[in-house]
C-alpha cells in the first residue's frame, strides 16, 4: 500500500509539472527551473507519508451520520495540522528550494489551496476504501451465514434419516420376536449395533468416498437378508471409473431401503442391484429392484403398473434424500423413481463427479 501511494504521488507531481512546462512554452514564459521541480517532489512526497494518516482518520472518524458533524471537525483539525507541517516544512528548506524573491504570504494562500485539495482527494479515497471494506465484509458474512444455515439444513435432514431406517430395522426385530425367531432377532441386532456404531463414528461430513457410503449399504443389506433370508438377492457393481469419486453421505441407504420394502414380498423373491457408473461429469447410481411394486395406502393390493420411464414418488427417505441433493448440488443433479422395463422400479441418481483424493486435499 505504501508504494502505490507514492507512486500516485509522484504521478500526481509529474502531471503537475508537465502541465506548468507546457504552459510556459505556449505562454512564453520562463521555463520551470529545478528549483520549482524540487519543491514540488518534496510537497507531494511529504503528502505520501502523510497520506496513511488521513486513511487511519477516514476509518476512525467516516464522515457518515450520525456523528459526521464531529468527525467533519476532527478532519478540519487533521488538515489545519498537516497543512501547517507543509508549510513549515517550505519555509525550513526555503533557501535552498524555495522562491526566495516570492512573498511568504503568496506561498501560504497557495499552500493553502493545493493542500485543502490534497486533504479532500485523500479523504474521498479514504472513505471509498472503508466503504469497499466494509461491503465486502459483509459479502463474507453473508456468505458464511448462508453457508451456515445450508449446513445445519442439510444435518437436519441427515438426522431425519438416521432414526428414520433406526425404527424400520426395529420393526423388523420385533416381527422376529414375535415369530419365535429368537436366533434371527439376536443377529439382527447384533447387526443393528454394528450399523449403528458406523453411522455414530462418522462427523457432519456431508460427502464421504464411495467405497465408505458402500460400505454403509452392505452392513444395512446384511441386516435385511437376516429378515428375508432366500427371498432377498443383492449385487452390487461399480465401475473403475467411478470408484475413486465423493458421494453426499446415506444418499444410497435409502434407496436401497426402498427397494427392499417395496419389492419384497412374503410369497415373491426380489433382486435388489445397486450399479454404479461415471458418465463424463456426472456419477450415476442405480438401485433397481424385482419386486411387485409398492403397496398403496391401507394393505390393498400392489398399485397398477405404469409404463416404463413414469416418474413415482417416494416417502420420507426419498423426500429427504431429494433435498439434501438440493441443497449441495442446486440443479446439477437428478434423482428418479421410474417403473422399471419388465416390473419392479429402479432409483437413479445422477450427481456431478468429483473425486476423493482431490476433496481431501
Amino acid at each position: 500500500m505504501g508504494a502505490l501511494i507514492l507512486a500516485g504521488w509522484t504521478l500526481a507531481g509529474a502531471m503537475g509539472l508537465s502541465y506548468a512546462w507546457t504552459s510556459s512554452q505556449l505562454s512564453g514564459r520562463a521555463p520551470v527551473t529545478l528549483r520549482a521541480v524540487t519543491s514540488s517532489l518534496e510537497s507531494v512526497w511529504l503528502w505520501a507519508l502523510m497520506t496513511p494518516l488521513i486513511f487511519a482518520c477516514c476509518e476512525r472518524f467516516p464522515v457518515v451520520r450520525p456523528r459526521w458533524a464531529r468527525n467533519l471537525g476532527c478532519h478540519l483539525v487533521l488538515y489545519v495540522f498537516l497543512w501547517a507541517v507543509d508549510m513549515g516544512l517550505a519555509w525550513l528548506l526555503r533557501p535552498w528550494i524555495g522562491h526566495p524573491g516570492r512573498p511568504f504570504l503568496l506561498t501560504l494562500a497557495e499552500g493553502a489551496l493545493l493542500s485543502i485539495y490534497s486533504y479532500a482527494g485523500m479523504a474521498a479515497i479514504g472513505h471509498a476504501l472503508r466503504f469497499y471494506r466494509l461491503y465486502m465484509e459483509r459479502r463474507v458474512r453473508a456468505s458464511e451465514l448462508e453457508t451456515q444455515l445450508v449446513r445445519a439444513q442439510l444435518l437436519a435432514l441427515q438426522m431425519q434419516l438416521r432414526p428414520h431406517f433406526l425404527f424400520n430395522a426395529l420393526n423388523a426385530i420385533t416381527g422376529l420376536i414375535r415369530t419365535g425367531d429368537s436366533k434371527g432377532a439376536v443377529q439382527m441386532t447384533v447387526g443393528l449395533a454394528d450399523l449403528l456404531r458406523a453411522v455414530l463414528r462418522g462427523d457432519d461430513t456431508q460427502e464421504v468416498p464411495l467405497h465408505q457410503e458402500l460400505d454403509f449399504v452392505a452392513r444395512y443389506l446384511r441386516i435385511e437378508q437376516l429378515r428375508f433370508q432366500e427371498r432377498l438377492h443383492t449385487q452390487i457393481r461399480v465401475d473403475p471409473s467411478a470408484s475413486d469419486a465423493l458421494v453426499p453421505h446415506l444418499l444410497l441407504q435409502p434407496l436401497v431401503e426402498n427397494a427392499v420394502r417395496h419389492g419384497a414380498r412374503a410369497e415373491a423373491q426380489n433382486r435388489v442391484d445397486i450399479h454404479i457408473t461415471r458418465e463424463s461429469d456426472m456419477l450415476w447410481l442405480r438401485v433397481r429392484d424385482t419386486g411387485l411394486g409398492p403397496n398403496p395406502p391401507g394393505g390393498a393390493s400392489p398399485e397398477p403398473a405404469s409404463e416404463p420411464g413414469v416418474p413415482r414418488e417416494g416417502g420420507i427417505g426419498l423426500s429427504n434424500t431429494r433435498a439434501r441433493l438440493r441443497h449441495l448440488y442446486g440443479d446439477g443433479h437428478r434423482l428418479e423413481l421410474l417403473h422399471a422395463e419388465g416390473g419392479g422400479a429402479v432409483a437413479q441418481v445422477a450427481i456431478p463427479y468429483r473425486r476423493a483424493a482431490r476433496a481431501v486435499q
